[in-house]
């Protein structure tokens, strides 16, 4: 019952971070691609070990599996994952891969079976949000104890009065709460969450009793160990579960467990759903024998608005948030780093969750061979997931027809849309990228747009693929629902799917390994649907459909590109960049003052730089705030652009460029020289250390760099350019990185590069405010 107990004290891991010794010099330094969220001082630590590239998976807003994988593991030794899927497909095909770390401590993402197969150990991080979740586990004994969430809502309802003393008087009597003091407490389950309990309680001087079959010590002082679960039922005022789920455990807390419980008392379960019989648990607070209870877990999730639970007041209820914190990622990131190291030094790493392996581990060797009919029964296991809790979506046996089209939407809207879609689903039916792709699939997606009572579906079937509009034949494996404003959008490059659900503004539910089919797919089918939107029209305003939440209207006037938009250039340059690969398909950022007013257009986040649109462009005044409902999110990094626009008045434009060769120069600390006239208008071009990209520390750096320099060197992340104009700025960043090139290109053959007489520096430094 007792979660993972090697959880080592997370102080001693952190000591431990870096290597204490020289692995020698032959030791291995492989290529790490870290997509958890990780903390910066591990950052720090893997890259003493390893060529290390960051992208976390919540940031870049995406999920990678199957194909998508593949190429971003390509010559990757390690991979660091929180959400990714990780298959024996995946595995076959990256035959550099040698160790995986899963930043969870359940790592059902990865298929530890084919890994074990291929020798490649898989090492997770226990204990990393138990901080996190005993935290929640305590707030959540005050919040009930307390009477919170009702006191919170009294202040809001409807027609109280300022100093009106009846309704003080109301609250007074209705909302008189219980201290924790001298309280007891019982703790079913005492691994890593369980003890950051106890001694978070230890403050408030309460009585606590655990309850753990599988503990092998004594529990701290202060701590009462109990013989079986109905002991500590009768005797704890709250109740607090942390267990893990096992056949022992499942449903464990059922009618006749509640029934044991003390008159007026509280449970709290932060661990797993399954261990509550949730039926019994509604059934016990209807009936007053609980005074209430708080979840963070429940048997489907999110639970439906409609869950019987959530109906009563004596609930506090979360969507599974208790380990989802900031600090989490330095917690993983401190276990990773220090497990990686003592692999990387020949030692053995505390938390290989296959071990069996680790004695044929070595970096030197190739992995060894899975033949076809060991492939053919690992392919035939259960796919890794993002979650334990995922399950199938059910659906009716026999599938409803399509509803019809709300009566309010109007019919011209409905026209049009249907029209676009028929269109779209005939090309999508017949293009053949799409049946390449689908040759070894087989998923269907099912489309339901509510607003609009439309329903489409997509199958891709060995090599076939069909799409029409109503519901598919036999049950989806992916079911996806939205406004048709959300799916126009997200076939038209304003709508980032990621970004739509995590939103609140996409349902999805289903087989997440066959859902990122459609991230996978996303560009053709983009394709096939702007092709159909270009025959058939622009279907309307879908923002201005009846039930649209009033910050997803369509905004007016800036939507309109004209002749002379300062968008249409900013849009011409940013392509130049891109092919000039001085901008990444989604790294880097370009910005322009519209002229005359306080406010910018800078390109929106995570959209494909490459193909990107001026009606896709983002406004925001200097603060960084975005001044159009609707439109795409903007780029991460606008606090950045922000605040040299607050800096420089006279800038115009600015240039976040990914530019290789000035990278290099300000990650090896070699000077930016004066080797050319151009070169030398600049002067000497002042750096920032690392900073994490998109924070306010960032920016406040580099606009304080900028101020008197309209250039700035960013460690680990770039250049960054101003200008007072877009085609100066772009020109600057051009300069800035062919010297670069010609700088390194002469240390490279160890040459001192030449430098322009000093007289001619400083005229040309003095004139160097021309420049831009």
């Amino acid at each position: 019952m007792g979660e993972d107990t090697i959880v080592k004290n997370r102080s001693a891991e952190a000591r431990n971070l870096l290597p204490e010794a020289d692995m020698g010099d032959d030791a291995v330094r492989p290529r790490i691609l870290v997509t958890a969220d990780m903390g910066d001082e591990a950052l720090v630590a893997l890259r003493s070990l390893g060529d290390v590239e960051y992208a976390s998976f919540r940031k870049a807003m995406r999920l990678l599996g199957g194909d998508t994988l593949v190429d971003a593991l390509r010559g990757v030794q390690v991979f660091v994952t929180e959400v990714d899927l990780v298959d024996a497909a995946v595995l076959e095909r990256l035959p550099d891969l040698r160790i995986v770390v899963s930043c969870r401590g359940d790592a059902v993402n990865v298929d530890l079976a084919a890994c074990s197969a291929f020798g490649i150990p898989v090492l997770h991080a226990p204990g990393r949000n138990a901080d996190a979740v005993a935290d929640l586990a305590l707030a959540f004994m005050l919040m009930l104890e307390r009477k919170l969430p009702a006191a919170t809502a009294f202040l809001r309802q409807p027609g109280i009065e300022a100093g009106d003393m009846g309704r003080l008087g109301q609250a007074f009597t209705q909302l008189q709460g219980r201290e924790l003091w001298r309280k007891t407490i019982g703790l079913v389950g005492f691994g890593a969450v369980g003890r950051g309990v106890a001694r978070r309680l230890a403050g408030f001087e309460t009585r606590v009793l655990v309850y753990d079959p599988h503990l092998g010590v004594a529990p701290p002082p202060g701590v009462e160990r109990v013989g079986s679960l109905g002991e500590l039922l009768e005797r704890s005022d709250v109740v607090s579960l942390h267990a893990a789920v096992t056949e022992e455990t499942r449903g464990m807390i059922d009618a006749a467990a509640l029934a044991r419980m003390r008159p007026g008392a509280f449970l709290v379960n932060t661990a797993r759903a399954a261990l509550v019989d949730e039926d019994a648990l509604a059934a016990a607070l209807r009936e007053g024998r609980l005074a209430g209870a708080a979840l963070d877990v429940f048997a489907v999730e999110p639970p439906g608005s409609e869950h019987p639970l959530l109906a009563l007041e004596n609930i506090v209820a979360t969507p599974h948030v208790g380990g989802n914190t900031i600090e989490v990622g330095t917690h993983q990131g401190e276990i990773v780093a220090a497990d990686l190291r003592r692999l990387l030094a020949g030692e053995r790493p505390l938390h290989a969750l296959n071990p069996e392996v680790l004695p044929q581990f070595d970096w030197r060797r190739p992995r060894p061979p899975v033949d076809a009919a060991r492939l053919a029964a690992l392919a035939a296991r259960p796919a890794p997931a993002v979650s334990d809790l995922q399950r199938p979506a059910p659906r009716p046996a026999a599938a409803a027809p399509a509803a019809p089209a709300p009566a309010a939407v109007p019919p011209e809207v409905a026209d049009r849309l249907g029209r676009i879609l028929t269109a779209f689903c005939e090309r999508v039916a017949a293009d053949g990228a799409l049946r390449t792709f689908a040759a070894d699939k087989d998923v269907t997606l099912h489309f339901t747009l509510p607003d609009v009572g439309c329903t489409f579906f997509l199958r891709l079937r060995r090599g076939t693929v069909a799409a029409a509009l109503g519901e598919p034949d036999a049950a989806a494996e992916v079911e996806l629902t939205m406004r048709a404003e959300i799916l126009d959008g997200m076939f038209t490059g304003r709508v980032n799917p990621m970004q739509a659900a995590t939103g609140g503004r996409l349902s999805f539910r289903g087989d997440t390994m066959k859902a990122m089919t459609l991230q996978q797919i996303q560009a053709d089918l983009s394709r096939c649907y702007r092709e159909a939107r270009d025959v058939v029209g622009d279907p309307g305003d879908l923002t201005a459909l009846p039930g649209a939440p009033a910050a997803a209207r369509r905004p007016a006037a800036p939507a309109a590109v004209g002749p002379g938009d300062v968008r249409a250039e900013l849009v011409q340059v940013l392509h130049e960049l891109y092919a000039a690969e001085l901008i990444t398909a989604t790294g880097g950022n370009v910005s322009v003052r519209i002229p005359g007013t306080d406010q910018i257009w800078i390109t929106p986040s995570q959209l494909f730089k490459g193909e990107l649109r001026p009606e896709l462009l983002v406004r925001l005044d200097l603060d960084g705030t975005p001044l159009d409902p609707g439109a795409p999110s903007p780029s991460s990094e606008r606090l950045m652009h922000c605040a040299i626009y607050r800096a420089r008045p006279e800038a115009q434009a600015i240039i976040h460029a990914h530019a290789p060769h000035a990278t290099i120069l300000v990650n090896t600390g070699l000077p930016f020289l004066p080797i050319s006239t151009e070169a030398a208008f600049f002067g000497d071009i002042p750096r920032v250390p690392f900073i994490m990209p998109g924070t306010d520390e960032l920016a406040r750096a580099v606009g304080e760099a900028a101020a008197k320099n309209w250039a700035v060197l960013m460690q680990n992340h770039g250049l960054i350019v101003a200008g007072r104009s877009l085609r100066r700025a772009a020109d600057m960043v051009e300069i800035v990185e062919r010297s670069a090139e010609v700088i390194l290109g002469c240390h490279a053959v160890g040459k001192t590069p030449p430098v322009l007489p000093e007289p001619v520096v400083r005229t040309l430094q003095q004139m160097g405010d021309l420049m831009a």
